[in-house]
């Protein structure tokens, strides 16, 4: 029997970055995938779990914990290898300041403004919108290759939580962009390799580890 049980929704960011940290340390779970086409996070069950009726929701025993980013860090407390916050006292304050900069930054745009519009078949209606997004998009997308152009990883030379928050972020991007309707609107994302070849070359590197593929949303594959 395992200590934790995990509640999520394939292809929600959230959800994966925990889905990774639990897997890049090998820690065992129980997997809860919802159905966001049935609501089953707005049920009596789930919202007494997390009222806000958000992915992902982690039980451990009796503690319940949602917010993606907290429940990495309670991971990495409990179960300290490999290290994603870091070893030392700088390693953390530096890798928190990349993840503060990632979700205050360089996130909004990508996910809100350009992906869930995307995704949600609002290409159309809302085309301009959309194009102002990954405007601000692209200058947030530079400033993460103009990182990558100097470390291997987002916070240095070691696979940290910072890339662990940021790359559910770009795969939807990268997924988004490629659908027939984004293309229409010439958002200058894609060919992806070549208008951020460190960004992709980070991508390659993170996809290539070993348990990438049991994080990944499986209604990609299926």
């Amino acid at each position: 029997m395992t200590a934790y049980e995990l509640y999520w929704i394939s292809g929600s960011p959230n959800s994966w970055r925990v889905m990774l940290t639990l897997e890049i340390k090998g820690i065992p779970y129980g997997s809860h995938r919802i159905d966001p086409a049935k609501r089953g996070h707005k049920t009596p069950e789930f919202l007494a779990m997390n009222p806000r009726g958000k992915v992902p929701v982690l039980k451990d025993g009796d503690l319940i914990l949602y917010e993606s980013i907290a429940i990495m860090a309670y991971l990495e407390r409990e179960h300290s290898n490999p290290p994603l916050f870091g070893a030392t006292a700088a390693e953390t304050g530096h890798i928190w300041q990349r993840i503060f900069e990632v979700m205050n930054y360089a996130r909004e745009a990508i996910n809100n403004g350009v992906v869930r519009p995307l995704i949600r078949g609002q290409a159309a209606d809302s085309a301009e919108a959309i194009k102002a997004a990954a405007s601000q998009a692209h200058k947030d997308l530079a400033w993460v290759e103009q990182v990558l152009s100097r470390t291997p990883y987002l916070a240095g030379d070691s696979l940290s939580a910072a890339d662990v928050a940021y790359i559910p972020i770009v795969q939807n991007l990268v997924r988004a962009a490629g659908r027939p309707d984004a293309a229409l609107l010439d958002l200058g994302f894609l060919p992806f390799d070549r208008r951020y070849p460190g960004i992709a070359t980070w991508l390659q590197r993170l996809e290539a580890h070993p348990v990438y593929d049991k994080a990944a949303p499986p209604h990609w594959r299926e």
